[in-house]
């Protein structure tokens, strides 16, 4: 638990530096917080996409979610850091565009 604590802390700190389309649906409380963390973005879906189509394990909750959950006996902070990395490089390169958008349903 005391790791993926660090690990989601981090992920949080992480996407509070990415541009102001992005926010964290993550109750911040560690106590309050899960093995997960809800970034939100109104491309959610087409992002989660672009994500799994780079190997990066995600999923999507409607309306504008990507959950990312650092899994604690095997990720690294690099690995949270590639995620952030490789988030940057799609919205940059608007390579999510690629991917149709979609309502509801969980991927």
């Amino acid at each position: 638990r005391e790791k993926s604590l660090a690990l989601t802390g981090y992920l949080i700190d992480l996407v509070d530096g990415l541009p102001d389309a992005f926010s964290v649906g993550t109750p911040r409380a560690p106590a309050r917080r899960g093995g997960h963390v809800a970034v939100e973005h109104e491309e959610a879906y087409r992002l989660s996409q672009a994500l799994k189509d780079r190997d990066v394990v995600v999923d999507f909750r409607p309306p504008n979610v990507v959950r990312v959950c650092p899994a604690p006996l095997y990720t690294r902070y690099e690995d949270v850091w590639h995620v952030i990395e490789t988030i940057q490089a799609i919205v940059e390169s608007d390579a999510h565009r690629e991917y149709e958008p979609r309502d509801g349903g969980v991927t």
